[in-house]
């Protein structure tokens, strides 16, 4: 069961990182759905709020002109598609130039705060926890350099089990989809 969580957040498009997100959804989209029809896919966009993309949606998609890069969110909706296929091998992967700045809140709004919230981390990291109980490694490509972005992805990858990925733009859907399959071989045996 494939996961990719993409950030649409309006940072990635003023760093020119959008296009190349874009592409390695439909790239990896494309790979699953004609090597390996027998995985289960599902691709999350994110920024304030999260959701799924279907493929139809993908060629389109644009980026959101928002603030707020809500993982919480995403991670909750990997979740759920995850726990609908437990007979899977979990595979989560995430693209992001930048660290959560929203989480949602109770009452299923969300919440932007800029440095993030102890809130916000605080959620976002127990969404963590429950992928890793969940058996499922996050694999964070970070498309920024960025000091806190990584500090909060090392503390995910320590928490995880999952790797940090620092990836160029022009080479993201090369990364992405070396991973994948990187991953999938390895469940294999």
């Amino acid at each position: 069961a494939v996961c990719l969580l993409v950030d649409l957040s309006y940072s990635m498009a003023l760093r020119g990182t959008w296009g190349a997100a874009k592409q390695t959804a439909l790239a990896l989209h494309a790979l699953v759905r004609s090597k390996y029809p027998q995985d289960a896919i599902q691709i999350v966009g994110f920024s304030n709020y999260a959701r799924e993309l279907r493929e139809t949606d993908l060629a389109g998609l644009g980026w959101d002109m928002v603030q707020g890069t809500n993982l919480h969110h995403a991670l909750v909706l990997a979740g759920r598609f995850l726990d609908k296929h437990p007979e899977h091998e979990p595979v989560v992967m995430v693209v992001t130039d930048g660290e959560p700045t929203a989480h949602l809140q109770r009452d299923g709004r969300s919440w932007f705060d800029w440095p993030p919230s102890r809130e916000t981390l605080e959620l976002t990291l127990s969404e963590v926890d429950k992928m890793t109980r969940r058996g499922a490694a996050l694999n964070i490509f970070m498309l920024a350099d960025d000091e806190r972005l990584t500090a909060f992805v090392e503390d995910v990858a320590r928490r995880n089990g999952g790797r940090l990925l620092r990836a160029i733009p022009e080479r993201l859907g090369e990364y992405v989809v070396q991973d994948f399959l990187r991953t999938r071989r390895r469940n294999r045996r």
